[in-house]
């Protein structure tokens, strides 16, 4: 039977696999939810980018938290929905007064030294890498694979996306969510 025929109890069977970590099964609820929610959270967040990470983290909260849904209170659906709609909540309160995308360049700053000095001599580059680097092991391993193909390796992001075996939503979602952990240990205003 196709998902889209799915009731209450195929779902939650679905569940229960995916709490025994069956791979295959946490994919189709992946593949027959992301599209659903990503019009659902795109209605909070009013940004392509903002929506595809969010899904990126819902999901990821799916699989990670699995144990926690419980068929017999409420519809998958349901449960999902609801913990995209309190991240929703979460990233409008966060982003509340900031500006609502990180760059690269906010832990890459240019804007330290003379235009015509970047390229050729940047002493505040090196000391901001050698930070970087040193604040890396706070990352999740698959959060400083990125960061550092990206950053120290220099690799294009759709390169990285190849190398990795994962989709360049992917990759942008990881370096996003490194990029403002790492924003937050490093004390740029010191350089």
């Amino acid at each position: 039977m196709p998902p889209s025929q799915y009731g209450r109890k195929e779902w939650t069977d679905c569940m229960e696999r995916i709490k025994q970590h069956d791979k295959d099964a946490y994919a189709l609820v992946f593949r027959f939810y992301a599209p659903k929610l990503r019009s659902f959270v795109f209605k909070f967040v009013h940004s392509d980018q903002v929506a595809a990470e969010l899904v990126q983290d819902v999901m990821a909260v799916v699989w990670q938290k699995a144990h926690l849904f419980d068929g017999s209170k409420s519809a998958l659906s349901t449960w999902i929905f609801t913990i995209a709609r309190n991240h929703c909540f979460d990233v409008i309160r966060k982003q509340k007064g900031q500006e609502a995308y990180l760059f690269a360049d906010d832990i890459w700053p240019t804007e330290y030294c003379p235009p015509d000095l970047v390229e050729h001599y940047a002493p505040e580059h090196e000391r901001l890498k050698e930070q970087v680097l040193q604040k890396l092991t706070l990352l999740p391993q698959a959060q400083q694979d990125i960061v550092k193909a990206v950053f120290i390796d220099e690799m294009p992001q759709q390169q990285v996306a190849d190398l990795f075996n994962i989709p360049l939503g992917t990759v942008k979602s990881r370096l996003r969510l490194a990029v403002e952990k790492l924003r937050v240990a490093i004390d740029v205003e010191q350089l």
